[in-house]
């Protein structure tokens, strides 16, 4: 009886140190590295890649990774390459004097065509969305996004050549000019367009949407 309650006391004794020690644990391996969001489409090795911690990334947190950000990358690089090739192509075949002019220039001509094609597809779409506030802030106003205030955010795009571009404004510089396949913004005569599931899905997000929705009314 005595050996019962002994072993009753030390698991409650084990029970309520283990609950003691968590918060701890989690204190002590928080860290302000940027925080990837996970949407519904976001592909799990974006969510689960590392990122290192510096200290340019400290007040910057990424909410926001399109769903086919990997894959306009991928087209625009295929793409650019092929039209490299295309126009290096078309001096040789000259040089040669034995091809067709109208070959040549019809080969340069398909050569170019699905880079711009391509670019101008996928121009408005926004590959990654960063905030400029750490992870708790972001964290906080998740639960509450009515607290959202205006801040800065980096709007990354895909290049022509597949280099990332981001640009940098504030949420009341930016337009609402959504249609019912996306979310669209604008600012200095520039659209940024972002998935409406993803946008939707989570409450931070949408608080950022209805903030800019409510200024541009």
């Amino acid at each position: 009886m005595s050996f019962t309650r002994l072993s009753i006391q030390t698991r409650c004794i084990s029970s309520q140190w283990t609950r003691a020690e968590i918060p701890r644990r989690t204190l002590a391996n928080y860290s302000t590295q940027i925080k990837k969001t996970a949407g519904p489409f976001t592909p799990n090795k974006l969510i689960t890649e590392s990122v290192g911690d510096t200290s340019a990334n400290i007040n910057r947190t990424l909410v926001y990774i399109g769903p086919f950000t990997e894959t306009i990358r991928r087209y625009k690089t295929t793409a650019s390459l092929f039209g490299v090739c295309g126009i290096c192509a078309v001096p040789a075949l000259l040089s040669t004097g034995e091809a067709p002019i109208m070959s040549v220039v019809l080969a340069g001509v398909s050569a170019i065509t699905p880079i711009g094609f391509v670019h101008w597809y996928t121009k408005d779409y926004v590959t990654r969305l960063i905030v400029h506030d750490d992870v708790k802030t972001v964290e906080k106003q998740r639960k509450k996004p009515q607290e959202i205030k205006d801040k800065w955010v980096g709007l990354e795009k895909v290049g022509l050549m597949g280099f990332v571009r981001e640009q940098t404004v504030r949420l009341s510089d930016l337009t609402d000019k959504s249609t019912p396949k996306a979310v669209m913004w604008e600012a200095k005569g520039k659209k940024f367009a972002l998935e409406r599931d993803v946008m939707n899905t989570d409450p931070f997000l949408n608080g950022l949407v209805n903030f800019i929705k409510k200024k541009s009314v």
